[in-house]
């Protein structure tokens, strides 16, 4: 009996001195709490807590679909519409007549204007340019560019391939240690590039147990000049260069920013914020912060002096979560005045259509003034990855392998896919 006793103490000390909810964990726990109420039949309740995470993220795409069916199924076919009007508004697509628990919203005379919404948002948008195709059969995941040319990492091949004249050739020297790779990011002034490696059970065409670090390689040459393993079980997905010459990795999973200091030999953690649940692709902003894509709540700002996190305002029209790769426009920014904004280009793979997504932050990267999308619904705009950006164009990872993991009736043709860059 003491024991228990000064364990229940122990607990109730615990609990009182626990940190409270973050506005991320606080909008997990109500969608938890809102599935939960609707399979036990309680809609009113499941449609109050997906309200009050609706407040949290007023433009989480799954949220409002989700609170829409709740309320087609509470016979609350008004405000369903409602919520699909706000859906739309977001520039997203969603087969709402093949949503069984939507499907009678299409019948009503107040959904017409959102289904013309609906489809304006499925029609074509850009015209990518093909620069290069890659061979089937492997996952694709990071791109950079240098010299000339685009240089492509492979998750399943455990390689790099260099992309020149539209033509693939390896670049990495053959190593069988390496694991999977991701994100890259070129340090042209040492001749190096830095790699993302990963391996484990979830990653494909891995073996053994979890590890990540970062690859150290000869630009030139291709050979491996050193490994950074993470301390910790972790797993890298994107790599950025900071104004240093110091390097960060986003972890995807354990939801911190590392950093691996420049001339340093151990990787640290930098930054980790209760409210970033998966970091993705990273960008400078003037070499004051960075800025960081949460695959679930959009952009974030990390300042550089201190690792400070805080979330990067966004309009009541943009839906910034399911971004993957985010890119800055360094040479656009050096000749753009501090007025208009310091601008970045985001692969979007997260939402309905995937897209490639232009956004213009305010000089501080705290707000986000211009979202608009550059390329969605063209031939190949699917499975997006990475991007980078070349004197002349926006280049992304499309048709990655990701989308044909398991899924035998899936043809995709890997590509570089790209746009025109100009400064407007």
């Amino acid at each position: 009996m003491i024991r228990a006793a000064g364990l229940t103490l122990a607990a109730v000390f615990c609990l009182s001195a626990a940190a409270p909810e973050s506005r991320l964990e606080e909008y997990f726990r109500l969608r938890k709490e809102a599935g939960e109420a609707a399979a036990a039949g309680d809609l009113a309740r499941s449609e109050v807590l997906l309200g009050r995470a609706l407040f949290l993220y007023p433009t989480a795409p799954w949220s409002l679909i989700r609170l829409a069916r709740v309320e087609v199924a509470a016979g609350k076919p008004h405000e369903a519409v409602a919520h699909l009007a706000e859906y739309a508004e977001l520039g997203l697509t969603w087969d709402v007549k093949g949503d069984k628990a939507l499907a009678s919203l299409t019948e009503r005379a107040d959904f017409a204007p959102v289904a013309a919404q609906l489809a304006a948002n499925a029609a074509p948008l850009g015209s990518p340019t093909v620069l290069a195709t890659l061979k089937p059969g492997q996952i694709y995941e990071g791109l950079a560019f240098h010299d000339g040319a685009w240089l492509v990492s492979s998750v399943t091949d455990h390689s790099i391939l260099i992309v020149r004249d539209g033509k693939a050739t390896p670049f990495l020297k053959p190593d069988e240690t390496i694991a999977g790779l991701f994100g890259m990011a070129v340090d042209a002034g040492r001749g190096w590039l830095w790699v993302a490696e990963a391996a484990g059970p979830e990653i494909p065409g891995s073996a053994g147990p979890a590890r990540t670090g970062l690859l150290k390689v000869d630009l030139k040459s291709g050979a491996i000049l050193a490994r950074y393993p993470a301390p910790e079980a972790v797993q890298f997905g994107d790599v950025l260069l900071g104004p240093k010459g110091e390097v960060y990795a986003s972890d995807s999973v354990g939801a911190g920013i590392w950093r691996l200091p420049s001339g340093g030999e151990a990787l640290n953690l930098f930054a980790k914020s209760r409210d970033i649940a998966s970091p993705q692709g990273m960008a400078l902003c003037d070499g004051a912060a960075l800025v960081v894509a949460d695959y679930s709540t959009g952009l974030h700002r990390v300042a550089l002096a201190d690792g400070v996190v805080e979330p990067i305002a966004a309009g009541p029209t943009a839906a910034l979560a399911g971004i993957d790769g985010l890119f800055g426009l360094s040479r656009w920014n050096a000749r753009r005045p501090e007025h208009m904004g310091r601008p970045f280009l985001a692969t979007q793979n997260g939402v309905t259509p995937e897209r490639l997504l232009s956004i213009t932050l305010d000089s501080q990267c705290r707000k986000a003034r211009i979202v608009r999308p550059m390329a969605a619904n063209t031939p190949g705009m699917a499975d997006l990855t990475l991007g980078a950006a070349s004197p002349r164009w926006a280049g992304f990872i499309a048709g990655s392998g990701w989308a044909t993991q398991g899924e035998a009736d899936i043809e995709l043709q890997p590509a570089i896919l790209a746009i025109p860059l100009r400064l407007d």
